[in-house]
């Protein structure tokens, strides 16, 4: 009997051991568990825009979840796409990226990384994924530019408000729907202004095309052209219109730097990818995040919005 006592309390002391182990973070052979990498691919920082805040959701979640984050910058080359997507998904846990291109991409290589998980998003809503460590999300984006639209249209005082998109892709085609959408609902005679920068990089061109549409007396000018889009604020500045900022609050970039920029921008539409950014993180990481299916966010999910901020409702009416 004292010996079956014996062997019970060596194999609860053993069991208690085990677990303190685990709960250290150790594996199987008692080594530190390593943190997660995770890598986010974009064109470049410095957009005070989409990157610039879906790269502060990595931020935050490497804070809060231990993940060792880097960004890749693929800049406007299109032959890096393909390697930077290798490149990265051989050297990290977690690879999210942005667009359609970069999906046909991962579509070829995924099952070369079968312990990756990929994050794409501006993904089409009727996109299917059939790839099991694949998640898509789809912003609605012309949910949030229909408010856009109301509110430049109804703040005009010509009749004519102007649309500046980066390059004549799906999702700014998306925002573009919205604007028009929502210009007609507030003025069905309103008139809008469209150009085309090209890239989403060249502010000198985003500049000249805004003092175009100045020329043809447009007086609120929205942009959804990343960084190229920051030269049609300074046309706005030079020849006294206003602008509409897109994904971040735009104005508070420039409060500090540049404050008679912040002032012509009225509002942002706001497409949150700090937030959905992190929340994916979060969810990979908690293994929560539903791999395999695309995921719609929009208005009512909070992701794409006007900024109310007290300038705003200085502004508007």
């Amino acid at each position: 009997m004292k010996k079956k006592k014996m062997l019970s309390i060596l194999l609860v002391a053993v069991l208690g051991l085990s677990a303190f182990a685990t709960g250290c973070g150790k594996g199987d052979a008692g080594e530190e568990k390593k943190p997660l990498k995770a890598a986010y691919l974009c064109d470049r920082l410095g957009d005070k825009a989409f990157n610039d805040i879906a790269w502060e959701g990595f931020q935050k979640a490497s804070r809060d979840f231990g993940l060792e984050i880097k960004v890749v910058e693929y800049g406007t080359d299109k032959s890096k796409f393909d390697p930077s997507v290798i490149d990265a998904a051989e050297n990290n846990d977690i690879v999210a990226f942005s667009g359609n291109e970069f999906m046909e991409i991962v579509e070829k290589h995924y099952q070369e990384f079968p312990d990756t998980k990929f994050i794409g998003v501006d993904i089409p809503p009727d996109y299917q994924v059939e790839m099991p460590n694949v998640f898509a999300v789809y912003y609605a984006q012309n949910e949030g530019d229909y408010l856009a639209g109301v509110l430049a249209q109804k703040m005009s005082k010509t009749g004519i408000v102007g649309f500046l998109g980066g390059a004549e892709v799906i999702v700014i085609n998306d925002f573009l729907v919205g604007f028009v959408e929502g210009s007609k609902r507030a003025d069905p005679n309103g008139r809008i202004a469209i150009s085309y920068v090209g890239d989403f990089v060249n502010a000198t061109k985003a500049k000249e095309m805004g003092l175009l549409m100045i020329q043809q007396k447009a007086d609120i000018l929205h942009q959804v052209a990343g960084a190229a889009g920051l030269g049609m604020f300074e046309a706005c500045q030079e020849k006294g219109a206003l602008g509409i900022g897109v994904d971040a609050d735009q104005r508070a970039f420039f409060l500090d730097s540049k404050p008679e920029i912040a002032d012509v921008i009225i509002t942002s539409m706001l497409k949150r990818n700090d937030i959905a950014m992190y929340n994916m993180l979060k969810g990979t990481v908690e293994g929560t995040l539903a791999y395999g299916t695309l995921e719609t966010m929009g208005v009512k999910e909070e992701v794409t919005a006007l900024v109310e901020d007290d300038y705003y409702k200085e502004m508007v009416p």
